[in-house]
C-alpha cells in the first residue's frame, strides 16, 4: 500500500514539474509573427471605427436648414462608395482589364517602384516590407505582405501592401491594403510626423474635402448610422467631428450629396425599407473658420441625432 502511495505521490510530482517548466519565463514560446503596421495596430486612427469619439469634443446644436438649401441638397445627384474618390491600386496602376482577372503582381511592382522613384529617400520597398519614414522626428512606418495558408481548420488569410503616392491638398502618404477577406483599405500618413489614420475605402464612403484637408467617411449598410470627420491637416490625421443616431425601429439610409466648399458638405437621410415611400431629410455640415456647424430642414425627426466636435 505504502509503495502505491509513494508510486503516486511520484506521477504528481513530475506533472507538476512539467506545468512549472511550461509556465517558466524562461520556457521557449512560439515567436510572435510581424505583420508590420495594421488598422489595429496602436496609435493608428481607425476612422471606420463607428464607436470613435472626439477628445474632449464639445455638443454640436442642430440649426434649421433653410427650404430652398434643402431642395437644392435634395435635388443633388448622389456620391457613393461604388465610386471611389480613393481609387483602387487596380486602377491608379492601370493593371486591371475586364475579363482579365486579378491583376499581376508584376505590373502592380512596376507602376508602384515609378510612384517610389518619384517620392524619393522617405519611401522604400524590399521585396514585401514597403517602408515610410516621416521626414519629421517619427519613427519609420513599415508595412508588410504576408499569406496565412489555409489549412483544414481555417480559410487563411492574407494581407497585401501598395503605395500609392501622395494625397491632393494635405500631401499626405497612401498605402492600400487588401485583405483576404474583405474589401480594401488605405493607411493616411502624415508625411512629416509619421501619424497614421485608417478608412475602409472599399465598403464605406470615404470623400476627401476639395482642398484635401478634410475627409468625410461613414458605412451605409451597417446601422446604426455614424458619421466622421477627420482633419488631414500638418497636426492631424485627428478626428474633428462625430455624429451618430442610436438604434431606431426604422431603416436609416445616409446618402451622400458631396462637398458643396472647401469646409461644407451635405447628405440626406432617407427613412424607410428599401422600394418603400420614404421620409427624406436633408442635412448641410459647414466649418465656418472657427467651429461646425450642423443644419436640417426637419429638426424633430433627427431629435436623436448625437454631434461633437472639437473644441
Amino acid at each position: 500500500m505504502l509503495e502505491v502511495a509513494i508510486r503516486f505521490l511520484a506521477r504528481v510530482a513530475a506533472v507538476a514539474s512539467i506545468v512549472v517548466a511550461a509556465a517558466a519565463p524562461g520556457s521557449a514560446a512560439p515567436a510572435p509573427v510581424d505583420r508590420g503596421l495594421r488598422f489595429d495596430s496602436p496609435g493608428v486612427l481607425d476612422l471606420a471605427e463607428r464607436s470613435l469619439q472626439v477628445s474632449d469634443g464639445k455638443a454640436l446644436a442642430i440649426s434649421v436648414l433653410d427650404g430652398a438649401d434643402a431642395q437644392r441638397i435634395l435635388a443633388a445627384p448622389a456620391q457613393g462608395e461604388n465610386e471611389p474618390v480613393l481609387r483602387f491600386s487596380d486602377d491608379e496602376y492601370g493593371c486591371s482589364a475586364p475579363g482579365q482577372g486579378r491583376p499581376s503582381r508584376e505590373c502592380a511592382l512596376r507602376h508602384e517602384s515609378g510612384l517610389i522613384a518619384a517620392a524619393g529617400p522617405p519611401i522604400k520597398r524590399a521585396g514585401r516590407r514597403l517602408t515610410i519614414v516621416p521626414t519629421g522626428a517619427g519613427t519609420a512606418l513599415t508595412f508588410i505582405d504576408w499569406k496565412e495558408p489555409a489549412t483544414k481548420n481555417g480559410d487563411g488569410d492574407e494581407e497585401t501592401h501598395w503605395y500609392l503616392g501622395r494625397l491632393a491638398g494635405s500631401g499626405y502618404e497612401r498605402v492600400e491594403v487588401q485583405f483576404g477577406h474583405d474589401a480594401p483599405g488605405n493607411f493616411l500618413i502624415n508625411p512629416r510626423s509619421g501619424k497614421v489614420a485608417f478608412v475602409h475605402n472599399g465598403a464605406d464612403l470615404v470623400a476627401p474635402s476639395p482642398d484635401g484637408q478634410l475627409l468625410v467617411t461613414w458605412n451605409a449598410l451597417n446601422p446604426p448610422f455614424s458619421l466622421r470627420v477627420a482633419a488631414l491637416d500638418r497636426d492631424g490625421p485627428r478626428l474633428t467631428l462625430q455624429c451618430s443616431i442610436g438604434q431606431s425601429q426604422e431603416r436609416l439610409t445616409p446618402v451622400f450629396k458631396g462637398w458643396t466648399g472647401e469646409a461644407t458638405f451635405a447628405f440626406v437621410l432617407e427613412y424607410g425599407a428599401a422600394g418603400e415611400a420614404k421620409a427624406r431629410v436633408a442635412a448641410r455640415v459647414r466649418h465656418d473658420g472657427t467651429a461646425w456647424t450642423f443644419a436640417t430642414n426637419d429638426v424633430g425627426r433627427l431629435a436623436a441625432l448625437d454631434c461633437h466636435a472639437e473644441p
